[in-house]
């Protein structure tokens, strides 16, 4: 009994003329012109991910000078040469795997061999396939040649990792980069064979391929022989997730749905579907960073041109990605991609993943800076009270502005007034004790104005008060606090005048005094943060909900 071969579909369909070659018109149109304005180079580098078409396209390019009708942009694919190319028999053009003949030997056994006129053609055509497997040796002994070859011969080099070609090789050549090829091209692609080959086929079925695929349209030409193997009659979803053991994409709707309700035992349930269901948890993740992905363009863009996927499926996007906020989607997928990296360190790849989701589930809603400031910015401006609300939905008690009145020798009333200005000059005078009493209250408001200034003064001690001038202390390395303080006198007499509600002068002086005891810093932060929490409830509220911290 007589039995034919099998034609795989990735060599059946084989791109055989330019116009075939899908994602690539960068490349087809330039080596188009090439070739019709005679301004061949003598050497190319395809570079680009596999399955693209880099062989591919050597291929049509050896047709296209070779062809008996050549050299012509567009080969005939009829002639005795073109068939012979297609085939891989021709005697003018050499297909060389740079992975088994990658030594000095191989190189100088071309180098005598290109001195040699082509058999029938019109070029003799070298494609060196994965070029960066030759050795240094090799690559060394292939210079020359490639430099300055015979006008009969043309080099053609494809690698997927162009960065371990020698940069000496690489300026000798016209380089190329192949695309990825999108989704949405392979599944125009995949459909067409389909059609061709009459083989029937659900779009979300080749959807699931084409995605498979990951760029590379060899890789979904296979795909789809390995499932027309497996099913019977048409293709269908449920044959693409059992053949290819893919991850259902209900499965991540499944994931939002247990977000959205924050149903931590949901969660949990849907981890053991995962472990035992056979799945990969690491493309369980990369799936689920993926329909994040899905949902953050939804909800940033409001459409679905960006989305990768069936229009059914991209329909879902759009209305499941209103319940989040982008900073929310942002987070998850953090945690996602975070995960993938402790599961590489992790022995039982479970615990990571049941954390990721729980994780997820716990998330609280993103609340945004700006947003907060603003509502903090506009406490006390409508002179009423307006709430605050947490991401708790509690309210805070919010607080009237109030401008900030002289701490000591307010105005009595009149019938309190003495007439007598001696009197009133005596009250006006400030002590030293009196001072002291202020002294955290004034540098706290010079740090308000200006921070470094009231640091510096800070380190400063009260030495004396006579006739309404505060005399402050500096040891004798502290000249540069004085004369920075000094630069803000303005700031100060503001403040002191503030507080006690008279003019007050000030000067600074330098002299031996012993090293005194200063909070730290960490401890002045804490006494600042007290203050302000006394002063101001909802700053207290801000650091229950939001685990706040003064910072200076």
């Amino acid at each position: 009994m007589e039995s034919t071969s099998y034609l795989v579909l990735a060599r059946k369909w084989r791109p055989q003329s330019w116009d075939d070659m899908i994602a690539q018109e960068h490349v087809t149109a330039t080596l188009r012109n090439a070739i019709q304005h005679n301004r061949l180079a003598h050497a190319y580098l395809f570079t680009g991910p596999r399955g693209v078409g880099k062989t591919s396209a050597a291929r049509i390019l050896a047709k296209a000078l070779n062809c008996e009708n050549g050299p012509t942009p567009d080969p005939c694919n009829q002639c005795s040469s073109c068939i012979e190319i297609a085939e891989g028999r021709s005697v003018d053009v050499f297909e060389i795997d740079g992975a088994s003949n990658r030594g000095i030997d191989e190189i100088r056994n071309l180098r005598e061999n290109v001195k040699y006129a082509p058999a029938g053609g019109k070029y003799k055509i070298y494609i060196i396939d994965e070029v960066h497997m030759l050795t240094g040796p090799a690559f060394n002994a292939l210079l020359k040649t490639l430099e300055e070859p015979p006008t009969h011969v043309l080099f053609i080099f494809a690698t997927t990792e162009p960065q371990k070609v020698p940069a000496t090789i690489v300026s000798r050549c016209q380089r190329f980069d192949f695309r990825r090829i999108s989704t949405r091209d392979i599944f125009q692609r995949l459909k067409y064979i389909c059609q061709q080959e009459n083989i029937p086929a659900e779009d979300e079925a080749l959807h699931l391929i084409a995605r498979k695929a990951d760029g590379s349209l060899r890789d979904g030409e296979s795909l789809l022989d390995q499932i027309v193997s497996y099913t019977e009659g048409t293709i269908k979803v449920e044959h693409i997730i059992q053949g290819l053991g893919l991850i259902d994409q209900e499965l991540f709707f499944d994931v939002t749905d247990i977000l959205i309700s924050k149903d931590v035992s949901r969660g949990l349930d849907m981890v053991e579907k995962v472990v035992s269901g056979g799945y990969d948890i690491k493309e369980f993740l990369t799936g689920l960073a993926e329909h994040l992905r899905n949902l953050l363009i939804g909800q940033s863009t409001g459409a679905t041109d960006l989305i990768e996927a069936s229009e059914e499926y991209k329909k879902r996007y759009l209305e499941i990605s209103s319940s989040f906020r982008e900073e929310d989607i942002l987070r998850l997928i953090r945690i996602a991609l975070d995960t993938q990296l402790t599961l590489k360190r992790s022995t039982n790849p479970r615990f990571p993943l049941e954390l990721a989701i729980v994780k997820m589930i716990k998330l609280d809603s993103t609340v945004v800076i700006e947003d907060l400031l603003s509502k903090l910015q506009n406490f006390g401006k409508t002179g009423g009270e307006q709430n605050y609300s947490s991401p708790k939905n509690e309210k805070i008690p919010s607080i009237k502005e109030e401008k900030p009145e002289p701490l000591l020798f307010k105005e009595k009333k009149k019938e309190e007034r003495s007439d007598n200005p001696e009197s009133t000059d005596k009250k006006n005078l400030l002590t030293k004790e009196i001072v002291e009493a202020q002294w955290d209250e004034i540098i706290r408001r010079v740090k308000k104005r200006k921070i470094t200034v009231g640091s510096f003064l800070r380190e400063g001690v009260l030495l004396e008060v006579k006739d309404n001038t505060i005399e402050i202390v500096f040891g004798l390395s502290n000249g540069f606090h004085i004369d920075a303080i000094m630069k803000s006198e303005k700031i100060i007499l503001e403040v002191l005048k503030e507080i006690f509600g008279t003019d007050v002068k000030f000067k600074c002086v330098k002299k031996d005094i012993p090293a005194r005891q200063v909070d730290s810093p960490e401890e002045r932060k804490k006494t600042d943060l007290k203050t302000l929490e006394e002063s101001q409830p909802i700053i207290k509220k801000i650091v229950d909900d939001f685990d706040a911290e003064v910072v200076e």
